[in-house]
C-alpha cells in the first residue's frame, strides 16, 4: 500500500515517493511515524514497497553491502545475496517487495527476480497505475506520486524524493 515511481531524463533521474504506513487496514499517522519506503543507504537510493519487514531488511542489508557495478546480472546477484541475507535473518528467505535501485547513474525495476533498467518511467504500489498515468502524460515523479496520493486511498503525503544525475553510455 504505497507508490514509488521513477523517471528517467537525457540528464538526470527522478525517484519519488509517499510515506502512507499502514497496519492492516488502519494507518498509522503522526509523528510516531518514521518508517519510509525510500531511502539512501550508502551509495544505493532504495525505493521498496510491500511488507514493512522485508523493506527495513533491505535497508539493514544496504548498509553492509553494495552492487558491483551497474548491469542487471550484478543487481541480480545482489538480489540473491539479500535472499541468503535475509533467511539468515527471518523465516521466510523469499523477496516478496517490489523495489526501485538507483546507483551509480541508473535506475533498476525490481520484482521477484526480475530486474530491468529503467530507461524512461515506471511506478510500483498501489497507487502505480495512477502514477504511471501522470508520467505518460510528462509529469515528473513528484507530481505522479502526487496524483497518486490524490486518487488511491492507500497512498498517503508527504512525498520524499531524490534526484541523480543519469549516467552517460
Amino acid at each position: 500500500m504505497s507508490i514509488v515511481c521513477c523517471k528517467v531524463t537525457d540528464s538526470k533521474i527522478e525517484i519519488a515517493a509517499d510515506s502512507i504506513t499502514v497496519r492492516g487496514y488502519t494507518q498509522s499517522k503522526g509523528n510516531e511515524v518514521k518508517f519510509s519506503k525510500l531511502v539512501k543507504v550508502n551509495d544505493i537510493i532504495l525505493g521498496g514497497v510491500g511488507w514493512t519487514e522485508e523493506n527495513f531488511l533491505m535497508q539493514m542489508f544496504c548498509q553492509t553491502h553494495n552492487i558491483s557495478s551497474t548491469n542487471t546480472t550484478d543487481v541480480l546477484n545482489f538480489l540473491n545475496e539479500f535472499s541468503d541475507w535475509k533467511k539468515k535473518k527471518a523465516e521466510n528467505h523469499k523477496i516478496e517487495n517490489d523495489y526501485m535501485i538507483l546507483f551509480k547513474g541508473k535506475a533498476f525495476f525490481i520484482s521477484n527476480f526480475l530486474i530491468q533498467e529503467i530507461k524512461n518511467y515506471e511506478a510500483i504500489g498501489a497507487g502505480m497505475d495512477f502514477a504511471l498515468s501522470a508520467l505518460y502524460l510528462g509529469h515528473d515523479a513528484e507530481k505522479a506520486v502526487e496524483t497518486a496520493c490524490e486518487l488511491s486511498v492507500y497512498c498517503e503525503k508527504p512525498i520524499i524524493k531524490y534526484e541523480i544525475k543519469k549516467s552517460i553510455d
